[in-house]
């Protein structure tokens, strides 16, 4: 069995070298959620009472968001909070 402390990262490019996988993937969630919504990187902070720079760099998995942010990330974005994570499952995501 391998270290549990250790992190997955990926290596396949300059950009994210080193990046850990779970932080890559939720920064393309999120990115990919709140275009969906139609929201500029500047409305979805606003809505999630973030700073813009910040949450860009969130998006960009330079860095991580603390779990206390998660419900208004995903109230910003118009999701559940496990949308920020995973697609929802058929039946329960409605029309939106």
């Amino acid at each position: 069995m391998g270290d549990c402390t250790t992190v997955p990262t990926v290596a396949n490019n300059d950009s994210s070298k080193g990046v850990p996988a779970q932080r890559l993937a939720f920064g393309r969630r999120l990115r990919a959620l709140r275009t969906r919504a139609g929201l500029t990187q500047t409305a979805a902070a606003a809505a999630a009472e973030m700073d813009r720079s910040f949450y860009a760099e969130v998006e960009a998995a330079i860095h991580s968001v603390s779990v206390d942010r998660i419900p208004a990330l995903a109230r910003a974005l118009g999701v559940e909070p496990y949308e920020l994570f995973q697609d929802a499952p058929a039946g329960l995501a409605g029309d939106r």
